[in-house]
């Protein structure tokens, strides 16, 4: 007797349909513990974290440490404490965390519905013996592994690690870049799959072995990778179905409005905040939803045997009630509990906006073209700047470095392997002989030019903000810039900066009246430590406590390399007062649209 085929259930949803039948009883303790970790992190452990981070940059003499200082602190006995203070507090905050939410999602799978004080108070006894040779591979894993992977779900205390954008950005101009970059993620990629199911081992199986742990955790996944690779398409079709239906409604909403009738700016106002809302909710249940799958595949796979949460007796999952409580709320507790964290979560949405997006946009925000308008021209050249020009860009963002012969050539990397194929560098050739030297990049064809010949290209033009860029065979660098500068008459046409702290403040005290910004891709300290008349910082590190340092400091913050819209959009309403950009226009745009409604709302009678 042959047994009947089992039909074809790929793309049935069933993977869906079973993490929704667990979050029937997990979805409260689900969305109520997230919430209040979250307000916590924000509140609570982020601001201790900066404290003890602080107080170590303050007694090591670090206090004003950035870019290169701050790789040197980080590399001394000072940086080692740091590490030892703060990376064991960090890692047992995010065990806590994926612990709880692995509980949880197990005991929803069997029906019942956990209590977040049982469940946390289970996470953290066993907090203790998690202290093993193995807490090192814990560590890397919880604060660096699953972080870099930045898929939008993680631990609330770093739910991601970014790599700068100035890095990524340069390493995908070349080939060898871009494959080392693609190949980076890949390795972790494959290590985050490998180590998958070692958090619910860890929890689950009641063990403190974490290389065990990853072991198993590498077996499972491979007996797995196909349910896994199932549950993500289930995922992406359900979210490009979710996006559809909300375009249909809101197309429809359009179209029930009058012709003549534009769409009023309190309907807008209204909109994004039911958007804004949404997309603090879909925080709260990403990584819960991500939980729910691996505990539901580690069971299925692992089998239940392997399970042994309870062996100390004590079921979390047990509600005892009072005797005391009142009839009515016994009865109405699913309702008031559902009401009760629906107002949480706006007021949850309401705090965590006004704690990581406070601020104040300006009513003159800057937009500088970097290195020009890279659509237009070779960046760095004069196509370029005038496509920034055309595109409306109030300043222009350039490199200058000094040629063998001490001229100023306008050029950012000091060998021209990337943009002329030609491995040569600046320093080792004339102005005249760099320039006779053709750049191509994105079908673009240009030349090198000087400093003089920018100015008088630009002048009356644009303003340029004009970045000293050093290679270490410098001779009267700064005077001869301020010579040419002075030549030209550009003192009020230019600001200057760098990422060299000495640099910026040569020239300024050797031209007092010259605009001076420092560059800074790396700093935990106030903006206010530093002497500078502008900053520019590396859109990583940019935050509203930043944000904040730089207004009291007085000091306009520009941000950089902002590429998104959407980024845009972020800094914009983050009170910072510019950007610099390889978008211009669009970013031109962005801001335009931001301050239509404001605009209507003030013509309206």
């Amino acid at each position: 007797m042959t047994k009947p085929k089992k039909k074809s259930r790929f793309l049935s949803f069933q993977t869906t349909r079973d993490i929704l039948q667990v979050w029937t009883h997990a979805h409260r303790p689900f969305l109520l513990f997230e919430l209040v970790y979250k307000l916590m992190t924000i509140g609570l452990f982020i601001p201790l974290l900066s404290v003890i981070f602080n107080k170590v940059l303050d007694i090591g003499g670090f206090d004003a440490a950035a870019n290169h200082d701050l790789l040197r602190f980080v590399f001394s006995r000072y940086g080692l404490l740091s590490l030892i203070l703060m990376a064991p507090v960090a890692m047992m905050l995010i065990y806590t965390e994926f612990a709880v939410l692995i509980y949880i999602a197990y005991y929803g799978m069997q029906g019942k519905r956990a209590r977040i004080r049982a469940v946390l108070l289970k996470a953290l006894s066993r907090l203790p013996s998690l202290w093993r040779i193995g807490v090192f591979g814990l560590s890397l894993y919880l604060l660096l592994l699953i972080p870099l992977l930045d898929v939008g779900f993680g631990p609330s205390l770093l739910p991601n690690v970014t790599i700068p954008n100035f890095i990524t950005g340069e390493l995908l101009k070349t080939g060898l870049g871009t494959i080392m970059f693609f190949l980076f993620f890949l390795i972790i990629l494959v290590l985050n799959c490998l180590c998958i199911y070692a958090l619910p081992i860890l929890v689950l199986e009641n063990t403190n072995r974490f290389w065990y742990a990853v072991r198993k955790s590498g077996r499972l996944f491979w007996k797995s990778k196909w349910s896994i690779v199932k549950a993500v398409l289930e995922w992406v079709l359900v979210f490009v179905l979710a996006v559809i239906v909300l375009l249909v409604i809101l197309i429809a909403l359009l179209w029930l409005l009058p012709e003549d009738t534009g769409i009023p700016a309190a309907a807008v106002l209204a909109l994004g905040v039911i958007i804004s809302i949404g997309v603090y909710a879909l925080t709260l249940v990403m990584t819960p939803l991500f939980i729910t799958l691996i505990t539901r595949l580690y069971v299925k796979y692992a089998g239940k045997d392997a399970v042994a949460i309870e062996t100390d007796g004590f079921n979390a999952a047990v509600w005892e009630s009072r005797e005391t409580r009142r009839n009515f709320i016994q009865r109405h507790r699913p309702k008031l509990a559902t009401f009760g964290l629906l107002v949480l979560i706006a007021v949850g949405w309401g705090v965590s906006a006004l704690l990581t997006d406070v601020g104040e946009a300006k009513d003159e925000f800057i937009i500088m073209a970097h290195r020009g308008d890279v659509l237009s021209g070779v960046e760095n050249t004069l196509g370029a700047f005038e496509g920034a020009i055309e595109a409306g860009a109030d300043y222009i963002e350039l490199d200058i470095l000094q040629t063998k012969d001490h001229k100023l050539a306008v050029i950012h990397d000091e060998n021209l392997k990337r943009l002329s194929g030609e491995n040569v560098n600046v320093f080792d050739l004339t102005l005249d002989e760099l320039k006779k030297i053709q750049l191509r990049q994105d079908g673009f064809e240009g030349y090198v030019s000087s400093l003089d010949e920018v100015l008088e290209f630009t002048k009356g033009r644009i303003r340029l903000n004009i970045e000293l860029k050093t290679h270490g065979h410098e001779r009267n660098y700064v005077p001869i810039f301020i010579d040419t500068v002075r030549r030209h008459k550009a003192e009020k046409d230019i600001v200057v900066q760098s990422l060299e702290y000495d640099l910026i403040q040569h020239v300024k005290a050797a031209a007092p009246d010259l605009t001076v910004g420092y560059v800074i891709y790396a700093t935990f300290a106030q903006l206010g430590r530093f002497e500078a008349d502008f900053f520019v910082v590396e859109e990583a590190f940019v935050r509203p406590r930043l944000v904040a340092s730089a207004k009291l400091a007085g000091k306009p913050l520009y941000v950089w390399t902002v590429n998104d819209p959407e980024q845009v959009e972020h800094f914009y309403t983050l009170g910072v007062d510019g950007i610099i950009t390889d978008i211009s226009a669009e970013a031109r745009d962005t801001i335009e649209l931001l301050n239509e409604p404001a605009a209507k709302t003030e013509n309206e009678p």
